[in-house]
């Protein structure tokens, strides 16, 4: 009769089991890790390559000396977007000591302290543009809104309210959407500034189409990805894309084949993949055509406001911004913003003649050479202005804004009005 097998046997072979799993874990590990190391040496490699063949400097650059800047930059890449119905997105709130965003996702807006105007109304303005009103590379109280509001507090005809509603990244679009749901939601303002020019130039030339938002393939690339099986197919394809093509090791391959580009800018002008359909090439007419549309659009969406503004009764201001690209005598810091690629500066040179031709006649104040013929550094980088020069175009605003305020709280003055 045999003898029953024992315990101790399948024990071993469990314990070799186990010693074998650990092993090749242990070589897949290590692998991992020798994979990373590489990588992780790669991307340093493709980032001094990058450092050095970019001749643009970091904002902060711009701020040697100044003991506010490194906490104000520290936080400024702590500002994220969340979503906000039809015009995508607004920041989400955070505080710190130089740049605070509210419950509402504004900018917080310099205010004097409160005090009512003898028999004199309440008049609200609004400020609507993108990151260069919303106020990148400046703190809260050198914003153009909050120094708008400083040089006209103190007026005794009337109390005044100023909201800056810019958000980074914002064309004329998204500004006259997100007007229509505040005034949609009840609120009434006295006086709405617009300030754009950087994103509807930029984004034409980024998307190859006039009148997209900012990094509109993105929107392209995520529609409905959560919504179906396809799209969560599509959505884990993407997401496994993105893990191999952004390691070092991708970016040092992408480098050597000249096919490196981090700022996802375009090496020439014309409709993108993802939504050329909008564009298609038999009607696509070149760079020309591109800046035509960028002006139509524009002095399309003024028509819509000044509409809204004569329905809901209050008045409206058009400022076209100053790039530096739009300076004349650039300082020697600003001279290091122009891009190395010369088509750029050409799209946006183009684009800003066209509005300068079309600004008399469409009530457009243009100041993109509000800084023209000054030696001084004005710019942080190719389009946000630093807080002095924010303090040349503030006071160039509020010298247009001053009687129109003074009519609007004369009239509310009148009997019978509010």
């Amino acid at each position: 009769m045999a003898e029953p097998i024992t315990g101790p046997a399948p024990r071993g072979l469990i314990a070799k089991a186990a010693h074998l799993a650990a092993f090749i874990w242990i070589q897949i590990g290590l692998t991992l890790l020798l994979l990373w190391l590489i990588s992780a040496a790669a991307g340093i490699v493709v980032k001094k390559i990058r450092r050095s063949h970019d001749v643009i400097p970091a904002p902060q650059d711009a701020y040697a000396g100044q003991p506010w800047a490194a906490d104000y930059f520290k936080n400024l890449n702590r500002v994220h977007m969340r979503w906000y119905p039809y015009a995508y997105w607004k920041a989400t709130p955070m505080s710190s000591r130089y740049l605070n965003i509210d419950a509402d996702g504004d900018r917080v807006t310099w205010s004097e302290p409160h005090k009512a105007a003898a028999n004199g109304p309440t008049l609200r303005l609004f400020m609507m543009g993108g990151s260069t009103l919303w106020g990148t590379g400046v703190r809260d109280d050198h914003t153009l809104a909050s120094l708008l509001a400083r040089r006209l507090a103190g007026n005794p005809a009337y109390n005044l309210e100023v909201t800056n509603f810019g958000q980074i990244g914002y064309v004329s679009t998204q500004e006259l959407i997100l007007l229509y749901q505040m005034l949609r939601r009840g609120q009434r303002p006295d006086l709405v500034i617009f300030y754009d020019g950087v994103n509807e130039a930029f984004t034409g030339y980024q998307n190859g189409i006039g009148g997209l938002t900012q990094s509109e393939f993105f929107r392209a690339q995520e529609f409905s990805v959560l919504s179906s099986s396809w799209g969560r197919k599509k959505l884990y394809r993407a997401a496994i894309h993105s893990a191999i093509m952004t390691t070092g090791i991708a970016d040092l391959i992408k480098l050597i084949e000249g096919k490196d580009n981090p700022n996802m800018l375009p090496h020439q002008i014309k409709p993108l993949a993802s939504f050329a359909y909008l564009a298609p090439p038999q009607d696509f007419e070149g760079t020309d055509a591109v800046e035509r549309d960028v002006v139509d659009i524009y002095l399309f969406n003024l028509e819509l406001e000044r509409m809204l503004a004569k329905r809901f009764g209050y008045r409206v201001l058009f400022y076209w911004q100053p790039t530096v690209f739009s300076k004349n005598q650039l300082a020697p810091f600003e001279k290091k913003l122009l891009p190395g690629d010369p088509m750029r500066a050409q799209f946006f040179r183009g684009t800003y003649r066209r509005v300068a031709q079309a600004a008399q006649a469409n009530g457009i104040i243009d100041i993109s050479g509000i800084l023209n013929n000054r030696s001084r550094d004005d710019f942080i980088d190719p389009y946000h202005l630093n807080e002095a020069a924010n303090e040349i175009v503030a006071g160039r605003m509020a010298s247009d804004a001053a009687p129109i305020l003074d009519a609007i709280a004369r009239q509310k003055r009148r009997p019978g009005k509010q």
